[in-house]
């Protein structure tokens, strides 16, 4: 474990003392160990919880980017938001640095926006629309179909005793397809 007075960790870390005694004013990032500070933890600290791209913490010393460098930033960006996504479908249970819930937001956004778009262009159905009609339909039919022996069933009751199978069965037929073309006739009428 090594330890730095104030000064020496302002130019490990590229930021004046004064950034530096501001972090250990506030409690934020700093942990100090008999009057130093603890490198490790400390910089650790400043990975989880700091942004690094934030023009702030490179106290207005760097020059602005070009535009060649944001874009191999992107590139970069998309590369560290992959791997991250990655490591988030394993089940990876650490606690993520700042830039990399960030990356893991924008990747989820850009996903978001991805099915959203596939929505609108008809590319994704409507499930659960369809689920709820297909158990519109079958409730019908059962329905219909249960309706069919209280209806049926005296009428079919007394041609089995006075003809033969083949006469029973024509009956029976026809009670079935008088059931099926009530439905498909209420099929029609409502538009399906």
């Amino acid at each position: 474990m090594s330890t730095m007075n104030i000064s020496e960790y302002a130019q490990h870390t590229g930021v004046n003392r004064k950034t530096i005694s501001r972090w250990m004013k506030s409690g934020k990032y700093i942990v100090m160990l008999n009057g130093e500070i603890d490198v490790e933890s400390s910089d650790k600290n400043l990975k989880q919880y700091r942004d690094s791209h934030d023009l702030r913490t490179q106290n207005a010393k760097k020059k602005p980017e070009t535009h060649q460098a944001a874009v191999s930033d992107t590139d970069d960006f998309q590369q560290r938001a992959e791997s991250l996504y990655a490591s988030l479908v394993s089940n990876d249970q650490q606690i993520r640095s700042l830039e990399a819930s960030r990356a893991i937001k924008e990747h989820y956004l850009a996903e978001l926006v991805k099915l959203e778009y596939s929505i609108k262009s008809g590319e994704v159905l409507p499930w659960q629309d369809m689920i709820n009609q297909v158990g519109k339909e079958y409730a019908r039919m059962r329905t219909r179909l249960i309706v069919i022996a209280p209806e049926h069933g005296p009428r079919l009751r007394a041609l089995a005793s006075t003809v033969n199978d083949a006469e029973f069965v024509a009956a029976l037929r026809e009670v079935i397809y008088e059931a099926m073309e009530e439905l498909s006739l209420d099929d029609r009428e409502q538009g399906g």
